[in-house]
């Protein structure tokens, strides 16, 4: 079954989760959680160092890691309703949506994902499809678990079978050959739990644990241990190292910290705000450098946690129940800067900056500002954060910036490397510019931010843009920096794009603003090799009348744009296909769309949609009919194989082929995806599976009952679109060149060997059909509804001789007209060339 519901991280990670001085338990039996007594643990008190690691648990080799950590726990359609955050939290998450993580992540130099996960037994089935999307996307993107015990049982075995049953799977992140076991808490397993954990698992211990300072020689068998903290300022200051010192006094080489981006939550039951200022985000990762020779593993806090304003990736799906700040507050351009840091860290060396980008941001209203609707009143920390807006200047050569907000206004002389630069906040729009030698190479000023003093709501989380030159300039040797492959926006001159022969039925459309609500929202599909024409066959397959391309590897099919939709600049959808660097595929929330059986560039479906006549992005013809990942429809006719089982083991996808998940699925759509496929599946509504073996992972390929696969199809409710866990299966006829070899008789040791499955609606050319996708050469119908397989007649027990015709009796379930064998008498039938 598909990953269905993502909620946010349900443990509140209050202002002090990562420092806590040791304390006793409570008379409620909890351990007090609170930020690190600073006159207790002074920074210039050096507490007793561990003794040397042994050798096992060192990395030796200079390696450095950077790990991104995945917060938000799915949830599923029957939550708790007592437990309100996560019964509200509604996240439609996808293998798509799991696959376009990995694409992203591992496309700016991530290492691996530490997937946070929680006790509940639905979410098991998330990490079969992290795992199993990892796989499929080729980046080499590793996995591994990051145990929320705040919120799951401190249940050793339970532990030990979820890290097993992955510590083989080719995308689980090890080191030195153990696997990467990391937590949020764990002082409930003490030392024998965790050691326990680790010589059960083969394990490479690295949890947050807070409450261990001054102990951490008591717990030799942890490997590792990370601050989660340490990635934001604890008070009204600058975020430095001291924390990181403190703890490096104690642990040595087995430290490993974090950097993070924003911390701000506006709950009934956490209300906060970190300081995020003084360039954090940029600055700790100057730190890092700074301390690199003593670090391992850097773990980025995080991905996808809205609730805490801490993301990096895009908003995807709902909010956490009362998030009213994180929609319409990108934070990519954050991790598209970042890229350039983490090959520094990894690496050692700063890359070389190739190309001027300008990254800026901002909070919405001032700090003192007075919400008029907002019950909840000001975070804590509100008046730690300065009124500024912010920005970090990538220049590949000296060049002359400005930085406009209102009517606040400077311009900056700026040196090749990068640059920090602010300016004070005034009512108003945002604009960055830039100009070298009298030509102006950058001027953007974000529609989607506006700078306000009365707000409504209380919001003290960031909106982060970032404003890319028009061309290359010449890199200067004093410093080096890389270039963010994908922006929010860009500069508004117009760009070049590539010219080529349309692909016959489409007309280019425009490029559009896109956001959280798809301005094309039936269907999405990520590919790592992305391709224009790709993607019009996808959605040319799933019978759609639009299709997009956005962010290098993702398309989005609809049968209409969203209403209201906006075309902007071409410029802005400047983003290389992945998979042909000379064609457009948009670019960060911008989307190049395509219209079926038009011949107008001008669509008809808003009154707010411009024609766009020039410079188009065009496409060749070539992939459309010679990639397997995307199937165009065929003539080919189907039958109903029936109700079948996903498998047991890893992804447990029977059909291991193209997926597709859209709102318009019936089994004709999924047909017409699978054209290229012996196998089509329809599963829970909208999911769609294709291939050409029905028995991976585990799965049986028998036929079940039908009353497992009722879900409605979502394209067509009188029909059934599989179930959970189950689909509806479709296999293609075999033409009837197999010839009949009679009736034969079949004992308990079977004539066929090969496999056998009992099929409802069982027809001879079903049977064929799964024998021939399974590639025996011999078949046979049993007892009206039994079909087997095989490459060899064997003629033991008494099987495997001629019987007369009159005793293989019995018509077929599926078709009357049609003999299916008897009571242990087969109807045989052999592929074209094949003799007995």
């Amino acid at each position: 079954m598909l990953l269905r519901l993502l909620p946010t991280l349900v443990a509140a990670h209050l202002l002090a989760i990562s420092f806590a001085k040791p304390q006793s338990r409570s008379s409620e039996g909890t351990t007090i959680r609170r930020k690190r007594n600073w006159d207790a643990y002074p920074n210039s008190t050096l507490h007793r160092s561990l003794t040397e690691s042994p050798a096992e648990l060192e990395k030796r080799d200079g390696t450095k890691y950077v790990f991104m950590h995945h917060t938000r726990k799915i949830t599923q359609d029957h939550v708790d309703a007592s437990n309100t955050e996560w019964s509200t939290s509604r996240y439609p998450y996808t293998p798509a949506d799991w696959l376009d993580d990995m694409v992203k992540i591992a496309a700016k130099g991530v290492d691996a994902i530490a997937l946070n996960i929680g006790g509940s037994e639905w979410q098991r089935g998330q990490i079969d499809s992290a795992y199993a999307a990892a796989q499929a996307s080729g980046t080499g993107i590793k996995l591994f678990y990051s145990f929320d015990l705040t919120e799951m049982d401190c249940n050793l075995g339970d532990l030990v079978t979820r890290v097993n049953r992955f510590a083989n799977h080719p995308a689980q992140f090890k080191i030195n050959g153990k696997v990467m076991i990391s937590s949020y808490a764990g002082d409930c397993l003490g030392h024998a739990g965790w050691a326990s954990l680790k010589q059960q698992t083969n394990g490479y211990l690295m949890p947050f644990i807070w409450g261990l300072e001054g102990t951490f020689n008591e717990w030799p068998e942890l490997d590792s241990w990370y601050c989660w903290g340490c990635a934001w300022p604890q008070g009204n200051y600058p975020k430095n190292t001291d924390d990181d010192n403190y703890y490096m006094s104690q642990l040595g080489n087995r430290y490993a910290t974090t950097v993070s981006n924003w911390l701000y939550t506006h709950l009934s039951y956490k209300n906060f705000y970190l300081r995020g200022d003084d360039w954090l985000v940029v600055s700790r990762w100057e730190q890092l450098m700074q301390m690199r020779d003593r670090l391992t593993f850097v773990e980025m806090v995080t991905w996808n946690d809205y609730g805490e304003s801490n993301y990096f990736g895009p908003v995807k799906g709902a909010q956490p129940a009362g998030t009213t700040w994180a929609s319409n507050y990108p934070h990519t351009a954050w991790f598209d800067m970042t890229e350039y840091y983490i090959t520094a860290f990894k690496t050692g060396v700063y890359p070389a900056i190739k190309k001027d980008v300008i990254y800026f941001w901002a909070r919405p209203h001032p700090a003192g500002a007075t919400a008029s609707g907002d019950s909840l009143g000001k975070p804590t920390g509100w008046d730690w954060t300065e009124d500024s807006m912010w920005a970090a200047v990538f220049a590949a050569a000296p060049a002359t910036v400005v930085l406009k907000c209102g009517s606040s206004t400077n311009t900056f002389q700026v040196n090749p490397g990068v640059n920090k630069i602010k300016i004070p906040l005034s009512l108003g729009k945002m604009t960055v510019q830039m100009s070298r030698n009298g030509q102006t190479i950058i001027n953007y000023t974000p529609n989607d931010y506006t700078y306000i003093s009365n707000p409504v709501l209380y919001n003290y989380n960031a909106w982060v843009g970032s404003a890319t030159a028009t061309g290359v300039a010449t890199s200067s040797s004093a410093s080096s920096s890389s270039s963010p492959t994908s922006t929010t926006a860009s500069s508004t001159t117009s760009s070049t794009l590539p010219s080529g022969t349309p692909t016959p039925g489409w007309t280019y459309q425009g490029c559009y603003k896109d956001a959280d609500v798809r301005v094309l929202n039936n269907g999405s599909f990520t590919d790592s090799s992305q391709t224009i024409a790709k993607c019009l066959a996808r959605c040319q397959a799933g019978s759609f009348g639009y299709a997009g391309v956005e962010y290098g590897v993702e398309c989005f099919c609809a049968n209409s744009l969203k209403a209201g939709a906006e075309t902007t600049s071409e410029s802005e959808c400047n983003m290389p296909c992945a998979g042909k660097a000379d064609e457009k595929c948009g670019a960060g929330y911008r989307i190049n769309v395509y219209k079926a059986g038009s011949t107008s560039s001008t669509s008809s479906s808003s009154s707010s949609i411009t024609s766009v006549t020039s410079t188009t992005p065009t496409i060749t013809t070539t992939s459309t009919s010679s990639t397997s990942s995307a199937p165009t429809a065929t003539s080919t006719s189907w039958n109903n194989y029936g109700c079948v089982a996903e498998g047991t083991t890893d992804s447990r996808r029977a059909l291991t082929g193209a997926s597709f998940s859209q709102t318009n699925m019936t089994p004709q759509v999924c047909q017409n995806l699978c054209a290229g496929y012996l196998y089509a599946g329809v599963e829970y509504g909208v999911q769609c599976y294709c291939g050409n073996s029905l028995t991976n992972n585990g799965a049986t390929g028998n036929v079940i009952s039908s009353s497992n696969c009722q879900s409605t199809c979502g394209g067509d409710p009188s029909q059934k679109c599989g179930g959970s866990w189950t689909m509806n299966v479709y296999t293609k006829v075999v033409p009837s060149s197999w010839s009949s070899a009679g009736c034969y008789v079949d004992a308990s040791t079977r004539m066929l060997r090969g496999s056998g499955t009992t099929i409802t609606g069982m027809t001879t050319d079903k049977c064929i059909s799964v024998c021939s996708s399974g590639g025996y050469s011999m078949a046979a119908t049993e007892y009206g509804r039994e079909c087997y397989c095989g490459n060899q007649l064997y003629k033991e027990g008494g099987g495997g001789n001629p019987a007369s015709a009159a005793q293989c009796n019995v018509p077929c379930e599926g078709n009357t007209a049609q003999i299916c064998g008897g009571s242990w008498r087969g109807n045989l039938y052999l592929k074209p060339g094949i003799a007995i």
